[in-house]
C-alpha cells in the first residue's frame, strides 16, 4: 500500500475507528508518522521549489514588459522620424514579446494554482500528523497503564498471601511476649524496690518512736 493510500484512507476515514481496528494500534501510528514525516518533507521541498519557479516567472514578465514598453517607444520615435524599418522592427519585437508575456502570465497563473494545491495538501498533512502525534501520545500512554496494571496483579498473584497471614501472626505473637516480658520484668523491679525502701522505712520509724519516748521520760524527770 502506498502512501498516498495510506494517506486518504486515513484522511478520508475516522481515524479513531481506523486505528480502533487495529491489532497494534500504536504500532501503526508510528509506522505512519514516519511515512508521514517522510511526505511531509518532500511536500515542503515541492512547495519551496514551486516559490522559487514562480518568482522566476514573476521576473520573466516584468523584463518582457519592460522590453514591450520599451519597444513601444522606440517605434514611436523612429515614426517620428520617418524611420519606418526601424519603427517596423521595434513593432515586430513588441509583438514577439507580448506573445510570451501572454503565454509567460498564463503559465504564471498556472502556477500558482498549483502552489494554492501543495499548500493545501501540506496543510493536510501537518494536520494529520498532528493528530497521529496526539494518537501515539494517548495510546503510549494507554499501553504504559495496562503494563503497569499488568506487573501489579503478577506481583500480587505471585505472592503467598496465607505464608505472609502466617508471618504476620507469627511476629505479632513475638512482639506480644517482649511487650509481656518486659511488663513482667518492670512490675518484678517495682516490687523489688518496693520492699527494699519499705524495711528501712519501719526501722527508722520505730527509733523515732523510741527517741520521742525517751525525751518524753526526760522531760518528766524535770
Amino acid at each position: 500500500m502506498g502512501i498516498f493510500k495510506r494517506v486518504n484512507d486515513i484522511a478520508m476515514a475516522n481515524i479513531n475507528e481506523v486505528l480502533d481496528k487495529m491489532e497494534n494500534p500504536l504500532i501503526m501510528v508510528k509506522q505512519y508518522i514516519r511515512e508521514l514525516e517522510e511526505k511531509i518533507a518532500e511536500a515542503k521541498l515541492a512547495l519551496s521549489n514551486q516559490l522559487i519557479a514562480e518568482r522566476k516567472y514573476e521576473v520573466m514578465i516584468t523584463e518582457l514588459d519592460h522590453i514591450v514598453q520599451k519597444r513601444i517607444r522606440q517605434a514611436n520615435i523612429a515614426i517620428d522620424r520617418n524611420e519606418e524599418e526601424i519603427a517596423q522592427m521595434a513593432v515586430e519585437e513588441k509583438l514577439t514579446s507580448e506573445r510570451k508575456l501572454k503565454v509567460y502570465r498564463e503559465q504564471y497563473e498556472a502556477m500558482k494554482q498549483q502552489t494554492l494545491a501543495l499548500e493545501d495538501q501540506l496543510k493536510k498533512l501537518m494536520e494529520l500528523y498532528d493528530e497521529l502525534g496526539n494518537k501515539k501520545l494517548f495510546y503510549l500512554s494507554r499501553t504504559n497503564t495496562a503494563h503497569a496494571i499488568q506487573n501489579v496483579n503478577s506481583t500480587i498473584y505471585s505472592l503467598d498471601a496465607e505464608n505472609i497471614r502466617k508471618n504476620f501472626i507469627r511476629m505479632e505473637e513475638h512482639i506480644w511476649q517482649l511487650e509481656a516480658k518486659a511488663a513482667a520484668t518492670l512490675r518484678v523491679n517495682q516490687m523489688v524496690s518496693a520492699s527494699t525502701i519499705s524495711v528501712p522505712d519501719l526501722a527508722f520509724k520505730e527509733d523515732v518512736r523510741q527517741e520521742l519516748e525517751r525525751l518524753k521520760e526526760a522531760r518528766k524527770a524535770i
